[in-house]
């Protein structure tokens, strides 16, 4: 690095000043400077030489120019450009804040957090489709999260046409070198059907399908194929449909989900037709407050199940009220309001991905929860009995389900495997405004589940506040 970073700032001289190198540059070399002539922080985007070789420099910077021209508060701009040692490399304002792929690390979001985020990055394709730029590389880590603005921008838009079209012109690339080429402009957990199987007609309804995947993964906490190959994930994209977003989530509206599969249509015509009409779908009311998604019909076993469990969580509900008017209190079951202090429900960890060992691993981890955190002054828990009986009632909402369990917080999570690596996301949702007080992800082995679970108890209970 130090020698990249010399003759980086050998090159620009005195004007700029070097920093570091930044993580993140997927098929750009990325360095954070300072433009001393304008007091601002930049960043510095150098295509590396395996791929530059195929394409045209100077074709590369006539089109770049052309992004340059994009102006949009959505839209982190292009400053300039030009050549290192015949390298091309384009300069950008550096966005204080983090990426959409940072913040999914936490935890996936709330539903409302995730349709606001869906909405500028909508915005930014009205723009750019209208000026006939297509991003073609739509994914979390090109989304960035302003603290300043307080809004989402896209970053390198027209930068994959950029390099498409100049490598096309570039003289003497093969057409293996420009397969290979292509294999880097897009990213196969994003990709399109049409741009998986290179279709030269791509246009914008590709950047639809891949802002339909970014939801989906915000919401779910991974893509809908997650964990295959590039290969397998180039196949999935083409012939396999992902699985509804309320399978993986509980609490997401029907509009919503209904909008984003939309969005996930293997043929482009299926798809909303424009970014345009995509955003005036976001505007309506039901995609955010709408009723829920039903989930699958239970099979008999299931129901017969789900009724003992109704039964017992009245009968419980009973000796409650009988308990309290023999001590002369009032629990919150008789007033119809919740205790006072802090009242949560663990809710099932929802599984990415279909493994029935990880589903069971899953309850089991949660399943030690609700007896941790109710050792915590101020806190009521509601019986894990109460919370799957409540769930297993129908179109369940969050709020409704609060209002079922007389509780004001909601702690939900995501479990997922890989091999013997186990992750687990945490979420603490406060139903009153939606919004999520306390997000942790906790990382294990299949090994050590009795360490993972201590370690849930306790980020959980340091995350809660009685009264929060």
């Amino acid at each position: 690095m130090a020698d990249f970073k010399g003759k980086l700032q050998e090159h620009f001289g005195d004007a700029f000043i070097i920093e570091r190198e930044l993580s993140g540059g997927g098929m750009s070399q990325v360095v954070l400077a300072q433009d001393v002539r304008h007091n601002r922080r930049v960043v510095i985007k150098l295509l590396p030489a395996s791929l530059t070789a195929a394409i045209s420099a100077e074709r590369f910077e006539r089109e770049i120019l052309l992004a340059a021209a994009l102006q949009h508060p959505n839209i982190v701009p292009v400053l300039s450009s030009g050549k290192m040692n015949g390298l091309p490399y384009f300069i950008m304002p550096f966005i204080e804040g983090e990426s959409v792929r940072a913040r999914v690390r936490r935890g996936p979001l709330s539903v409302r957090e995730t349709v606001n985020i869906l909405k500028d990055v909508t915005r930014a394709l009205i723009f750019a489709h209208g000026r006939g730029v297509i991003h073609r590389d739509i994914k979390p880590d090109n989304v960035l999260l302003s603290t300043g603005a307080g809004a989402a921008v896209v970053t390198d838009f027209g930068v994959a046409k950029a390099i498409t079209a100049s490598r096309h012109a570039g003289q003497g690339a093969t057409t293996s070198g420009m397969t290979g080429a292509g294999m880097t402009l897009g990213t196969p957990a994003y990709m399109a059907p049409e741009q998986a199987a290179a279709d030269p007609n791509v246009d914008h309804r590709a950047d639809i399908y891949a802002l339909g995947i970014l939801g989906y993964e915000m919401l779910a906490g991974a893509p809908p194929f997650h964990g295959r190959t590039p290969q397998q994930l180039l196949a999935a994209q083409m012939t396999e449909a992902p699985a509804p977003l309320y399978t993986r989530r509980y609490d997401v509206p029907r509009a919503l989900n209904d909008l984003l599969m939309r969005c996930l249509a293997k043929e482009p015509g299926r798809r909303p037709e424009s970014a345009a009409a995509l955003l005036r779908l976001f505007e309506d009311p039901e995609v955010i407050s709408g009723a829920f998604a039903a989930p699958e019909p239970m099979a008999g076993r299931r129901r017969l199940l789900l009724y003992s469990a109704v039964g017992l969580a009245l009968l419980a509900g009973t000796g409650w009220v009988v308990r309290s008017r023999l001590t002369g209190a009032e629990p919150a079951a008789v007033a119809g309001r919740p205790a006072a202090g802090m009242s949560i429900a663990v809710l099932p960890l929802r599984v990415v991905g279909a493994d029935s060992g990880t589903r069971e691993l899953g309850e089991a981890l949660a399943a030690g929860l609700g007896p941790s955190l109710s050792q915590l002054p101020g806190v009521r828990v509601a019986s894990e009995t109460a919370v799957r009986a409540a769930a297993g009632r129908g179109q369940v909402g969050p709020g409704d389900l609060a209002r079922q369990l007389l509780v004001t917080h909601l702690l939900e999570g995501t479990v997922q495997r890989e091999r013997q690596r186990v992750r687990v996301t945490l979420r603490l949702v406060r139903i009153e405004g939606d919004s999520t007080l306390w997000s942790r992800t906790f990382n294990g082995h299949t090994d050590s589940t009795l360490a993972l679970q201590d370690a849930l108890s306790q980020g959980a209970a340091q995350g809660i506040r009685p009264g929060g």
